[in-house]
């Protein structure tokens, strides 16, 4: 909503992806469960929209010139260059244990989201451009991560 200009603050607080972290939030927070058949139903549901993400992935991956591949692989690498970096100041500024420091890293080294893709096309976003992210991404974390890894370990 903020790259788009349209939108507000509301609209995002009423998105599904944040309505379902609020209300699991809660959940956990509370102690509540639903019941079984709500449960079952849910997961069913949660099973189906990874798949359906990267179909529509797909679709915006095969729209994206060769010519805006230079720009997502340096834009990716630059993504995983600041996130490691910060979580690594993070980590130090706090004195985490080797484990959780280790963990803080790693979790920030992982590639953009698939999400982001839907979230930039519902909201007129560069939507091609994010496809092309995810998918650099992923495959620059191959090397990204064990990189990482051996920084850590």
């Amino acid at each position: 909503w903020l790259v788009s200009g349209g939108g507000s603050l509301i609209k995002v607080v009423r998105e599904p992806l944040v309505l379902a972290t609020l209300a699991g939030a809660l959940f956990l927070w509370q102690g509540w469960q639903t019941p079984r058949f709500l449960t079952n139903t849910l997961e069913l549901l949660g099973q189906i929209a990874i798949p359906l993400m990267l179909i529509t992935l797909g679709v915006a991956l095969a729209r994206l010139k060769p010519n805006r591949i230079g720009r997502t692989v340096w834009l990716s690498l630059l993504k995983a260059a600041i996130c490691i970096g910060v979580a690594w100041g993070v980590g130090l500024w706090f004195q985490l244990d080797p484990v959780a420091f280790g963990v803080l890293v790693l979790q920030v080294s992982t590639p953009v989201a698939v999400t982001s893709y839907l979230l930039a096309e519902k909201y007129g976003a560069d939507s091609d451009a994010v496809a092309g992210l995810v998918v650099t991404s992923t495959l620059l974390s191959v090397g990204i991560i064990p990189l990482t890894l051996v920084f850590l370990l």
